[in-house]
């Protein structure tokens, strides 16, 4: 299948800004890194708006998008619902820190943040799972998603922090549990890409009618170890080692200004080279559907 690099763009940006939030409710909730909060806000806004503009490019005119809102069951409804809800919240987030004088934000608030940064991701992970790909319905991709949430958001959190010279409590535990949940959760999603090859083995030598001479689905281009797939194969383990080991490094010596951009970096990286696997390994058993 053909990469769309908006829709790339689009999920990877979106992961980053429900992990940057998602992480500042969690501080939130425990009355710390009050001194980080608004510029924190202020970056998971941009890169919540730079993920919104680019899946307009998807759609070649930012007018189509609303041919997508017909029904409330469509994935860019669904999508487009969630985004609102955290923007909304956003806010709401920057008008209680505005009037507080210590930084600080309602307890009910960071809850509500946190189970609308999970929406966001169930929504977008959701969007994907079609039957008839069998390497995008799975729940592994869309827990991939919360896994680039889970590496990017604290980090970058813990990269502010030290850019405006603010000392974070727990950060660095945060940062090491995000970057292995996201290595798990990545790996668990290539393995299961992999994995999905074999449906693909019973039906290669069924042929459509007004093709004859093609095959309809070829099981050796399905692989995470042919063409593009190993390319983007590689770039990711290389990302997953690089985030797991800066967060470490990270933790350990409370440099985050230089180990914080490492990870988000390896991160981002990460979620783009497994959103560009997910379309080389997207084959289509649309001939049962």
């Amino acid at each position: 299948m053909e990469i769309q690099i908006p829709l790339v763009i689009f999920t990877s940006f979106l992961a980053w800004a429900a992990g940057i939030f998602g992480t500042q409710c969690i501080l939130a909730l425990q009355k710390r890194g009050g001194a980080v909060q608004l510029p924190a806000l202020i970056c998971s806004a941009a890169v919540l708006v730079v993920g919104g503009i680019a899946v307009v490019f998807h759609l070649t005119h930012p007018f189509n998008l609303f041919n997508g809102f017909g029904h409330i069951t469509s994935g860019i409804t669904q999508e487009l619902i969630a985004i609102v809800l955290l923007a909304v919240a956003m806010v709401l987030f920057f008008l209680m820190l505005r009037r507080s004088e210590d930084n600080t934000v309602p307890q009910w608030l960071a809850v509500v943040g946190i189970v609308l940064v999970l929406v966001l991701i169930v929504a977008m992970g959701h969007s994907y799972m079609m039957p008839s790909l069998p390497a995008w319905d799975t729940v592994l991709q869309l827990l991939s998603l919360l896994g680039a949430a889970c590496v990017m958001g604290p980090a970058t959190v813990a990269f502010i922090g030290a850019a405006r010279g603010i000392e974070i409590e727990g950060i660095g535990l945060l940062a090491v549990i995000g970057a292995a949940v996201n290595a798990v959760l990545s790996a668990a999603y290539m393995f299961a890409m992999e994995a999905s090859s074999a449906t693909f083995q019973s039906f290669q030598y069924y042929f459509d009618p007004t093709h004859p001479n093609v095959a309809m689905a070829n099981p050796a281009n399905v692989s995470l170890f042919t063409g593009d797939s190993l390319a983007a194969l590689v770039v990711a383990v290389i990302a997953l080692v690089v985030a797991l080991v800066g967060a470490l490094l990270g933790k350990k010596q409370g440099a985050w200004k230089v180990w914080g951009a490492v990870v988000a970096i390896a991160g981002l990286v990460c979620a783009v080279a497994l959103r560009i696997m997910m379309y080389t390994m997207g084959e289509t058993l649309f001939m049962l559907y």
